[in-house]
């Protein structure tokens, strides 16, 4: 289910919180995965090389391409030639070798395997170039303006690029939309053909609250890391780009979690669908109206805080039929120690139709007297 946050500024409250200082990175972003809100970054729009990080957007194709049944675990896949011939990590695929499904998507999550990718994408679209086009389609889709895949592996390539902030983007997606697969992405290690490769997110071995995502390194792009952590009910996504070394690109990932489960919550206030009020409804074919908001209402705070806000309803008066599912009916003011936090639209849950003559002469007179 699509999370719809609502967020309230720091600066609204009695506290604020200076971001992490001291990190050594061209670029990073922390965000809370409820929300996709940010919560520190620095550089996080520049365009950068993006290595095999690239091959999270291939996996959120592929993953698609298997709930939809293009694709299944357990097909063989014949290892095509150029697969062979690729740069970058590899599990020593030989042409005309039948891997499984599975078996490539492991080599490219744990180990950035580029024949694999390129077994997985030339099977799914035919060639990489088709294959990278869809990958540039659902970046649009999810909103990352500053990335364009020019290969499906993540090697450097003119005009390859993304940023912190899109990588932020397509983890979190990875992890709403697929929570099932998330084995993949958290693997320590994977054997193929007698020999283990391990897993390069050292915060996998550091963190048992680390879920995934992926790291990736090229000479032009540095040591970067795409990683997921949850602690409780809390989830908090991370990328780093352009560490200097491995050893820094874990320990700044891992200063940047920390930072976000101490400082924040994000609270579910409202379930998507659930009344937060019944208002009285004039005339319409029922004569109450459940007001409250279409997808889930969360609210980002300073932690601790969430037993301090306060929720005051006001409604549009008089509500008159006819009303239309998602119209709005109301206003949620919240307050926190007293101090205004914000005003949200409240919204009819269901549709209501006029009533008939009778019930709308009653109103009428209602209404009269109301006023």
């Amino acid at each position: 289910m699509r999370l719809l946050m609502l967020i309230l500024a720091l600066v609204a409250t009695s506290q604020a919180w200076a971001q992490p200082a001291g990190l050594n990175a061209r670029a990073w972003i922390l965000i809370d995965q409820a929300s996709g809100h940010e919560l520190a970054a620095s550089q996080a729009d520049l365009p950068l090389a993006p290595a095999s990080l690239t091959q999270l957007m291939a996996a959120y194709v592929l993953l698609g391409d298997i709930r939809r049944n293009k694709l299944s675990l357990g097909e063989m896949l014949t290892v095509p030639e150029a697969a062979t011939q690729v740069d970058g990590a590899r599990v020593f695929l030989k042409a005309g070798d039948s891997v499984s499904v599975d078996t490539l998507l492991q080599a490219m999550l744990v180990h950035s395997a580029s024949d694999a990718t390129l077994t997985l994408v030339t099977a799914a679209d035919g060639s990489e170039a088709a294959f990278v086009e869809r990958m540039n389609r659902e970046a649009k889709r999810l909103g990352m303006t500053k990335t364009h895949f020019m290969n499906a592996t993540g090697l450097t390539e003119p005009g390859h690029e993304s940023s912190a902030r899109d990588l932020a983007l397509l983890g979190r997606a990875l992890v709403r939309d697929f929570p099932g697969r998330m084995a993949l992405f958290s693997q320590k290690e994977f054997a193929y053909k007698d020999i283990t490769y391990y897993n390069g997110n050292r915060l996998l071995w550091r963190d048992d609250t680390v879920t995934g995502l992926k790291v990736g390194r090229t000479a032009e792009a540095g040591y970067c890391m795409a990683a997921s952590a949850r602690r409780g009910n809390q989830r908090r996504i991370v990328v780093v780009l352009g560490a200097r070394t491995d050893a820094q690109r874990t320990q700044e990932a891992l200063k940047l979690l920390n930072y976000g489960f101490e400082n924040f919550d994000s609270v579910l206030l409202y379930r998507a669908q659930n009344p937060v009020k019944v208002a009285k409804l004039y005339r319409g074919s029922r004569s109450l109206v459940n007001m409250g908001f279409m997808q889930d209402f969360h609210l980002l705070m300073p932690r601790g805080a969430a037993d301090r806000v306060k929720a005051v309803v006001i409604t549009q008066q008089p509500i008159v039929a006819p009303i239309r599912k998602g119209q709005r009916i109301g206003t949620l003011r919240l307050t926190l120690d007293g101090k205004p936090l914000g005003d949200y639209p409240l919204v009819a849950l269901h549709d209501v139709t006029v009533a008939g003559v009778l019930g709308r002469g009653w109103d009428s007179i209602r209404l009269f007297f109301a006023q």
